[in-house]
């Protein structure tokens, strides 16, 4: 029995993981394929959160005891509160800047590759 529950563990801890790195490298690839500073910091704010926030339900999964998933769930607390934090304050400053939305320009059409 208990080695079903220890295999258990190890995909559920396997598959967050997974979704971690999935996630990492979308936000990897919308930082160098979006245009502008906005949805620069919108893909790298949602994908952060949801790879970290993926990480460390795996770790926690994982965890050979109580008192380090405890650990880890005032790390992920912590993490919850100060990632959408430094999120906000990069976009404040973006509006107070007034760094402009990206626009595609005239003629063109989304989709078209000219």
């Amino acid at each position: 029995m208990e080695e079903i529950v220890f295999w258990i563990r190890e995909v559920g801890a396997s598959l967050a993981y997974v979704i971690s790195i999935i996630f990492g490298l979308i936000g990897l690839v919308g930082l160098y394929r979006f245009p502008d500073a906005w949805s620069r910091l919108q893909t790298s704010s949602i994908t952060s959160t949801t790879s970290i926030l993926s990480m460390l339900l795996g770790t926690l999964i994982m965890s050979p005891n109580w008192e380090m998933a405890f650990r880890i769930l005032i790390i992920l607390g912590f993490f919850m509160i100060s990632s959408p934090t430094g999120s906000h304050i990069i976009a404040r400053f973006l509006w107070q800047k007034n760094i402009p939305h990206w626009k595609p320009e005239e003629g063109l059409k989304p989709g078209d590759n000219e």
